[in-house]
């Protein structure tokens, strides 16, 4: 049977991987093992995905592990789906449980500690590689007898990824609730109901340097959407929970727990859902946020304005692609 080409099944990571990589303790053992799900793309690097499972950090080692880093432009959201691990950031350490989201902005010392298998499900944007390291690299692979070289090391100083170690942390336990870098689909920032729907803001833009949001559509069986004909955004949602219908240039699958939906631009597609849901829009190129609250300010404030045809202008607006909405 041919791969759906839609659809990434995180459950099945043997064949849902597209290339992976892993990283050791020094006494041998795996320290994390990273999945490729979909590559970045465009200048922000959107849309790039990965499935990583975090092994427990060695008991010995647990009191004092810290990893403490930040990234100078990359900004990070993270599921957790499986596990435990302590989060430090701003002072505090927080123990992350399944269900919790964790997101890390640009400039954000952090660090974590997994005291069990994690599945460390996450979206990332604005993690430039820099130039100079692929060209160094390009020096290494065509002339080995220099890859020890420190002069030409001295070139691409950062490496390639853009990450920066920092001092330990000195920090306070406080609840996970009290931590602003914790979201969860119950403490969402607004949520805005509708029949069979509540789409619930997750990660605001502005947490994201801008570039991106994500939004929850918790759904319940029989929920229906359509997008419009050829929708010009790329999406990739998340399914973390519940069982979806999708049809997908005319291609009809179900994605369930812990499934990821690559919908290309310009594909028509509807969703059915069929069990209570939870569907995650990981690419946030829609403003959710602003059309959520124009819509609602219309309907309270100005009723006579809340008509179909403020509702599409507005839609146009913030790059709404749904076309319709309803339950079956």
């Amino acid at each position: 049977m041919a791969k759906n080409e839609f659809l990434f099944d995180l459950k099945t990571p043997e064949t849902t991987w597209n290339g992976s990589g892993k990283h050791f303790w020094p006494n041998g053992k795996v320290s994390s093992e990273a999945g490729l799900i979909t590559r970045m793309e465009g200048p922000h690097g959107l849309y790039w995905c990965l499935d990583t499972i975090m092994h427990a950090v060695p008991e010995e080692m647990q009191a004092t592990w810290q990893m403490p880093h930040y990234h100078v432009h990359g900004y990070e959201t993270f599921f957790v789906d499986s596990g435990k691990l302590y989060l430090f950031i701003n002072k505090q350490r927080v123990l992350c449980t399944p269900g919790d989201i964790v997101h890390l902005q640009a400039g954000q010392l952090h660090g974590m500690c997994f005291l069990e298998e994690t599945k460390w499900r996450g979206t990332y944007h604005d993690f430039f590689t820099y130039p100079e390291a692929g060209d160094v690299a390009r020096v290494k692979r065509y002339m080995p007898e220099l890859k020890d070289d420190p002069e030409l090391a001295k070139l691409a100083p950062r490496g390639e990824m853009d990450s920066v170690m920092g001092e330990p942390f000195v920090y306070k336990e406080v609840p996970v609730e009290q931590c602003l870098a914790v979201k969860h689909v119950d403490r969402p920032h607004a949520a805005y109901a509708f029949p069979g729907l509540s789409m619930r803001v997750i990660v605001e833009r502005w947490e994201n340097g801008g570039t991106k949001e994500m939004v929850c559509a918790v759904c319940e069986p029989g929920f229906t959407a359509e997008w419009v004909k050829y929708p010009p955004l790329r999406e990739l949602l998340y399914v973390r929970k519940g069982k979806v219908k999708f049809t997908i240039l005319g291609q009809e699958f179900i994605a369930d727990d812990e499934c990821v939906v690559n919908i290309p631009r310009f594909a028509p597609h509807k969703i059915e859902v069929l069990e209570h849901s939870e569907i995650y829009d990981m690419g946030g190129q829609s403003y959710w946020s602003l059309f959520l609250q124009s819509v609602e300010s219309l309907q309270v404030n100005n009723p006579d304005r809340y008509n179909e045809e403020n509702i599409e202008r507005l839609k146009k607006k913030f790059d709404i692609q749904i076309k319709s909405i309803g339950m079956k």
